[in-house]
Order: C-alpha cells, then sequence, then structure tokens
C-alpha cells in the first residue's frame, strides 16, 4: 500500500498552488513515516480515501450524512489490509456507503484535503486522497451504517450541514472529471 499512495502523490498535477503544497507535504509525510502514515492505529493522523460520485452531466452530486461526524459529505475513510492499491480503498468505501456496486473510478487523483475531526473521532487529523467516478442518479443506492443517509443534491444547491470545504472539493472533482472525459 505504501508504494500505492506515493506512486499516485507522485503522479498528481494539480493545477493551484495550495494542492500542489498539499501533495508535496503528503509525499514527504508519507516516504518519511512510512506505514505509520496508512493505518488508522499507528499515529493520531493518517491517509484516507475517498470518491466523488458525480452524474454523468456533472451536475449532481452523490453524498452521504455521516452519522459520527452529522455532515454531508463525499464517500471515504480509512485504508484496510486487504486493500490492494489507494483505489481500491477509495472505491470499497463507495461502493459500502453508497450501495453502487458498478462504480469505477475514473482518472486519477482529483483532490487532496487535510482536516482536522473532532467530537466522537478518534482520529485527530485525516489526510484525504479524493478520487472520482460517475453514476447514474437513477441507479438504486443504499445507506450503510456508518450514515445516516444517502441521497443526490445538485452541485449548485448543496445541502444544509454539508461540510465548508466540500464545495471547493467538489469543484476540483468536477475539473478532474472533464480532463478526463473531455
Amino acid at each position: 500500500m505504501h508504494a500505492s499512495v506515493l506512486t499516485h502523490l507522485q503522479s498528481f498535477h494539480p493545477a493551484d498552488t495550495h494542492q500542489r503544497q498539499l501533495r508535496d507535504a503528503y509525499t514527504d509525510a508519507v516516504a518519511g513515516r512510512g506505514e505509520a502514515m496508512l493505518w488508522k492505529g499507528l499515529a493520531d493522523h493518517h491517509i484516507t480515501a475517498s470518491c466523488f460520485v458525480l452524474s454523468p452531466d456533472l451536475d449532481q452530486i452523490l453524498l452521504t450524512h455521516h452519522r459520527k461526524g452529522q455532515f454531508w459529505v463525499q464517500f471515504g475513510g480509512h485504508l484496510e489490509p486487504a486493500d490492494q492499491s489507494l483505489e481500491a480503498a477509495a472505491l470499497r468505501e463507495a461502493r459500502e456507503e453508497s450501495g453502487i456496486d458498478t462504480l469505477r473510478l475514473i482518472g486519477g487523483v482529483a483532490d487532496l484535503d487535510r482536516h482536522d475531526l473532532h467530537g466522537g473521532f478518534t482520529c485527530r487529523t485525516h489526510w484525504d486522497i479524493g478520487f472520482t467516478a460517475l453514476a447514474d442518479p437513477l441507479t438504486p443506492i443504499a445507506v450503510s451504517d456508518e450514515s445516516e443517509d444517502v441521497a443526490w443534491w445538485p452541485i449548485a444547491d448543496l445541502p444544509e450541514g454539508a461540510t465548508a470545504d466540500l464545495p471547493r472539493r467538489i469543484d476540483r472533482a468536477v475539473a478532474s472529471l472533464r480532463r478526463h472525459t473531455d
């Protein structure tokens, strides 16, 4: 998994300075701290993998209302030992939390976001690496044990209770999909 994370970070070529700085910080942390950066329980901050599931017209996003955090957010979570790669972790999380078994990732890394956690979380900071996928909004969805709800939302009208950084992250995910589907 360590090599997969480093490969994805090194192949990520963000368009803005902030994302480049995060990529460099992520790469240095993973290279320097090794396995401790990958697995929950080895440190209070570590890599997570997420997936932005968007409609084919890129006007809607499928979000989960996170049970523990009490906010709307993209699908994602911790890496697990059975995951063969960072992409596999992002895809597993998206499939588990959306109920859509047919999801496929498009392109590579779309977004990086390092955020602190509060409340009932045992981790302090997630260093999230986001990917993208497309799904038809008519595809049946399911709510996992980690969520209170899963729903499609217009990107231009996100739900109350969405994380503050979600609009910027969605913009990066949409830009990434456009690069890979045009």
